[in-house]
């Protein structure tokens, strides 16, 4: 496993990130005295905002520690958290975790904590390296494990008088997903289609793009990516039939293709929607008989977009082959992956 702390996540509706101190009203205004809230967890209802205040700070001096994995769940629209959602036990000999959460009152029923928890499962499967994850709940709390259903994790048993929470000792509910289940439910869950026609490719390319500033900011280059998308082999990934990101193949050698370009909308990031992509561009350059896959990005350390692609990269099964220093400029040193094709 490779260990990256608590790495901001995001989806359509929720910001996930590590807790700040003037979180501290938000806190404990939107769960953390609730008595209702906190009736099945294992710390007590916060009787004053100065508790709330003390542990923020506890939670802050581990916000550097890459073994941490706290997150405020933020709603987007109101800008500030609603609940939160950590690893809150893990076994490197397992390569695995134990999740816990929780969500405010005013938010329960509306999709909100398993839409949190499935994008820490992405991250904890496809970035870190997870091979299972476990989440339990009280026996008298059957709606934590509705979450749980809902994001494919399997009932294993109740462990009889196995826990401690507010409530006093109690039996717990556990559930889990290994990493070949959740990468089976990914499939079927976004269509991939290889294009031909240019016109179509154009326009799906320069929209996808043109969305994604952080990595395709420069006119110019992006221009370049668009129109010559049109003459490689072209695969597009739909939500229904909304076009929601890209990837092209051109050959580099007799047996060799290149991985030339790729984009996701961002707010379909971490769904498995890149995965899908490049496993049927993969499937493609093996069905054509190729032997090896390469690809070009800004070498990790960088900038932070191009870490997380990276990142990605590596998770694919890429390895580092070279860096070119000056290809593109000081500023951006090239970072060359391949990959052999069975």
């Amino acid at each position: 496993m490779k260990h990256l702390g608590t790495k901001k996540l995001q989806t359509s509706r929720l910001i996930l990130r590590p807790f700040r101190l003037e979180d501290e009203g938000s806190v404990f205004r939107n769960w953390a005295s609730d008595e209702e809230v906190t009736k099945f967890l294992t710390w007590p209802t916060h009787k004053s905002v100065e508790i709330t205040h003390m542990v923020l700070e506890s939670w802050e001096k581990e916000n550097e520690n890459p073994e941490n994995y706290q997150w405020a769940i933020e709603l987007k629209e109101l800008g500030e958290p609603i609940g939160s959602i950590s690893v809150v036990k893990t076994d490197d000999r397992t390569k695995s975790a134990d999740i816990g959460f929780c969500i405010g009152k005013s938010w329960w029923g509306q999709g909100i904590t398993a839409e949190a928890l499935k994008a820490v499962m992405a991250f904890l499967f496809d970035e870190v390296g997870m091979n299972c994850i476990r989440a339990c709940h009280d026996v008298h709390n059957p709606n934590s494990g509705r979450v749980m259903k809902k994001c494919g994790m399997t009932l294993e048993g109740i462990r009889r008088a196995a826990g401690v929470n507010n409530q006093g000792v109690c039996d717990e509910v556990w559930y889990a997903i290994l990493k070949k289940e959740y990468e089976t439910m990914q499939d079927g869950k976004s269509t991939v289609r290889q294009l031909t026609e240019q016109s179509q490719k154009e326009k799906i390319s320069r929209m996808i793009l043109e969305a994604l500033p952080d990595w395709f900011g420069i006119p110019e280059a992006r221009e370049e990516y668009i129109q010559e998308s049109k003459e490689q082999l072209f695969f597009a990934v739909y939500d229904e039939e909304k076009p929601i990101g890209f990837l092209c193949l051109k050959e580099t050698g007799k047996a060799t293709m290149e991985l030339a370009v790729m984009g996701v909308r961002k707010e379909y990031h971490r769904r498995g929607i890149g995965r899908d992509l490049f496993l049927a561009a993969k499937k493609c350059a093996v069905d054509r008989g190729y032997s090896f896959l390469q690809v070009k990005t800004v070498q990790m350390g960088y900038y932070k977009e191009y870490d997380d692609t990276n990142r990605f990269y590596l998770s694919m099964g890429f390895q580092e082959l070279e860096v070119f220093p000056t290809l593109w400029g000081k500023e951006n040193p090239c970072q060359i992956y391949v990959m052999k094709l069975a």
